[in-house]
């Protein structure tokens, strides 16, 4: 129900509009003086102001002053028969909605009303997303209690207050867009865009009509003007995910735009300002690129103003717990379930794996086990499908796309799962006597055939 406020120093005419909004289903009060309308004002919530211009000691516009400062949300309409360009213009200035001559015909008002109480619902859906995507982005949902990302919460901190370009590294999955989303949605920007833009296998000229936009005719197949990734992040932050993919011509054009704050579209002449706040990012090492030619140095110090790197997860088991936690609560919400957490096995076996795609790999693993768990708590976990336990591969398999650090980490645990299961076949399954011919320390093995989930029946026969 929407509650009006009509001021008019005429009692009839007062009458007449309650008459009018009322008959429509509207909640009316109406005030004939300025002091009445001030006190209901005061003790009451209103989402429109109708007043006429012309009051007595003040006119309207000073009384909607006033009532903004009761409350900054009530919208406004103006009544006046002394209808002009200057005072029309005079009262949009000063916040009101509306403005609309004496006489007027009842549709003319009711027609004003609805249009106000549409942008009303549209506004308040628009904070209400607004502010469900800063809870969303706030640092509590960027989780950890490792010193490592204290630190980077600490980074995320500074950083939001100013308008330095930021450089995020860390390896794939460790949550670089989310920690850019973090320091936007916290910055003097966060009312403007975020726009992100992966510049990995996009070819260089997608990638130039991707961030600076096109004109008509630029090109075959550019039948309209389209604006880029610059002008849509304007007053915002433009996102660079994966900088380092960038070809060294669009380096040279990135450049230009970072040192110049301007550019033009891409078969365009005109200039045009690029207010944005850059944020880039990449699991690359740079330093090679930069040593074999691959990436100009001058764009990295452009880029690389702040630097905040992003530890994988391996580097911080011990927040392999609270992630867990934080995605079976999420993953409860989404599915409608109850699941209270993981067994001692199962966490034992999370804490003791390797975690090539990071907590990306940790979300879908919890994910995928929602859908198919039949109880409250997930008593096993398919480590299986991840990098690590592919049997088709041989030891020494490698992955180039992948990172050095990754594909490294793979073979490693390869070796070891298979160096693992002959010495405990050659041992019968006595891990005492494994550990003394392999001279690892007994809980050392002990933690690592829980990790690779070694059953150790398979190995007390020769059958």
């Amino acid at each position: 129900m929407t509650d009006i406020l009509v001021v008019d120093d005429q009692i009839s005419f007062c009458d007449h509009i309650k008459v009018i909004l009322e008959t429509e289903g509207y909640e009316v009060d109406s005030a004939n003086e300025v002091d009445s309308a001030l006190k209901m004002l005061s003790q009451k919530k209103y989402e429109i102001l109708l007043t006429d211009y012309r009051l007595g000691p003040i006119d309207g516009i000073e009384l909607f002053k006033k009532a903004r400062q009761l409350d900054d949300d009530i919208s406004g309409v103006m009544m006046t028969a002394y209808a002009s360009i200057d005072s029309a213009i005079q009262s949009i200035k000063d916040g009101f909605n509306d403005y609309i001559q004496k006489p007027f015909e009842p549709d003319i008002l009711l027609i004003s009303i609805k249009r106000i109480i549409r942008e009303r619902k549209m506004a308040q859906e628009i904070r209400l997303l607004r502010k469900e995507v800063i809870e969303r982005y706030s640092f509590h949902n960027i989780v950890g209690k490792h010193k490592l990302m204290q630190n980077v919460f600490e980074l995320i901190n500074k950083v939001s207050g100013h308008d330095a370009r930021v450089m995020i590294t860390g390896e794939t999955g460790v949550g670089k867009e989310l920690v850019a989303k973090a320091i936007h949605y916290n910055s003097r920007r966060k009312d403007f865009p975020f726009v992100g833009i992966n510049c990995a296998g996009l070819t260089e000229s997608l990638l130039e009509s991707e961030l600076f936009g096109y004109e008509k005719g630029a090109f075959t197949g550019a039948d309209k003007t389209k604006k880029g990734k610059f002008e849509y992040a304007d007053g915002g932050t433009l996102f660079l995910d994966e900088v380092g993919d960038i070809s060294s011509t669009m380096q040279i054009k990135l450049l230009r735009v970072l040192q110049e704050n301007k550019f033009e579209r891409v078969g365009g002449n005109k200039t045009i300002d690029a207010n944005v706040r850059i944020i880039s990012a990449t699991n690359q090492e740079l330093d090679e690129k930069i040593k074999k030619g691959d990436f100009r140095v001058e764009l990295y110090y452009r880029l690389n103003i702040f630097p905040i790197k992003i530890p994988a997860l391996r580097d911080r088991i011990e927040d392999i717990p609270i992630l867990t936690n934080h995605f079976i609560n999420k993953f409860n919400k989404k599915y409608k379930k109850s699941v209270e957490g993981v067994s001692t096995k199962v966490m034992k076996a999370m804490m003791h794996h390797s975690w090539p795609g990071n907590v990306r790999e940790l979300e879908n693993l919890i994910e995928r086990e929602f859908v198919t768990i039949e109880n409250n708590k997930i008593e096993h976990i398919d480590l299986s499908g991840t990098f690590i336990h592919n049997t088709n591969k041989s030891i020494y398999d490698v992955d180039v796309d992948l990172p050095f650090k990754i594909a490294k980490s793979l073979v490693v645990n390869r070796f070891e799962k298979a160096y693992l299961k002959k010495l405990l076949k050659g041992c019968m399954g006595n891990v005492n006597e494994a550990a003394r011919k392999s001279k690892i320390n007994p809980r050392t093995l002990w933690r690592k055939i829980q990790a690779f989930n070694l059953e150790l029946k398979e190995f007390s026969s020769d059958e």
